[in-house]
């Protein structure tokens, strides 16, 4: 199974530039399904996750407004 670190590389052009989150997703989802032979829908959740754990384009989080 790939490390963290090793999905991590995919998110990476080869200038070292971070690539657009929907090509980095793709990356991990491509690699994980036909290097790591994973199921489609178990790629696509670890992606997700892994994304959201690599915090690389440091989105904001949702504010939640409160209840009137």
């Amino acid at each position: 199974m790939a490390t963290q670190d090793q999905l991590k590389n995919l998110c990476f052009d080869e200038k070292g530039d971070t690539k657009p989150k929907a090509d980095c997703r793709a990356s991990l989802i491509n690699h994980l399904i036909l290097e790591e032979m994973m199921d489609i829908d178990d790629a696509e959740d670890l992606a997700d996750k892994t994304l959201r754990e690599l915090d690389l384009w440091k989105e904001p989080e949702a504010i939640e407004k409160p209840a009137s």
